[in-house]
């Protein structure tokens, strides 16, 4: 019989301990809800905070993510949404959106950085990695080359271009921006509608620079090499054409023949 009441009150002591977390619990979650209910309406924004933008105006941004500094809910706002918004700028190359207690969001944007002009449906920029970006309403100066010669659709803006003479301008373009060398300054146009070489028009008289397509690598150093030791800047408009084609040659011919 002992046995029988010692049981049963250790068995209501179990329920009574039950009921009482179960009863805490209740009382932390609804602590809790209170909490974050309390917390949504606390925190208001009422400051963004943007960097990395220079095509991109503040407004414009703002208008991409859909957002104003009018004090709604800081915790309601989606970083991720944010994101992917002004991802769909065709100038943005990535982003990142972080809330900040208690009133702001800060944005950060990586921009497209345009290396050339091309013409495709009208005039529009290209980045190093093949991607058509229109070119933006503003007041700025863009000191870029020009892809010429593409006969081939270009596709869409914001996306990388469809043509492979477009990307292999780019290539060449990119290559001579990232060797040491003066060749960036010198080179004002590539014209990619031939089908063996490439040729670059060259700055003050337009003389021509006729570089292998599958080995403008070693025909650029060879440029390079030449233009460093021996060319002086008034020279520039006695070229016709200057030739790195063939190995151990560099064919130059001047317009006085």
């Amino acid at each position: 019989m002992n046995r029988r009441k010692k049981r049963a009150m250790r068995n209501g002591f179990v329920y009574i301990m039950i009921i009482a977390a179960l009863s805490v619990a209740a009382y932390g979650y609804q602590w809790i809800d209170s909490y974050l209910q309390e917390s949504l309406t606390t925190f208001k924004l009422v400051n963004i905070e943007i960097n990395g933008n220079d095509i991109l105006s503040r407004e414009e941004v703002l208008n991409l993510c859909g957002l104003e500094e009018d004090g709604s809910q800081l915790l309601t706002i989606k970083p991720t949404d944010v994101v992917k918004r002004i991802c769909n700028s065709p100038y943005v190359k990535a982003a990142t959106a972080v809330r900040s207690l208690p009133s702001k969001l800060r944005i950060t944007i990586l921009e497209r950085k345009p290396i050339a002009f091309i013409y495709g449906r009208g005039l529009n920029l290209i980045d190093e990695d093949g991607v058509l970006i229109p070119v933006p309403r503003t007041s700025t100066r863009w000191n870029l080359p020009f892809i010429s010669g593409v006969d081939e659709m270009l596709g869409a803006l914001g996306h990388i271009t469809l043509s492979e003479k477009a990307r292999r301008g780019v290539e060449i373009i990119s290559y001579m921006r990232m060797i040491p060398s003066s060749l960036n300054e010198l080179i004002s146009e590539v014209d990619v509608s031939r089908d063996n070489y490439i040729v670059l028009k060259m700055v003050r008289g337009g003389a021509e620079v006729r570089i292998d397509e599958n080995n403008y690598q070693e025909n650029l150093f060879i440029l390079n090499q030449y233009f460093e030791k021996y060319l002086e800047w008034n020279q520039l408009p006695v070229f016709e054409y200057v030739d790195v084609r063939f190995k151990n040659q560099l064919i130059i011919k001047n317009k006085n023949g």
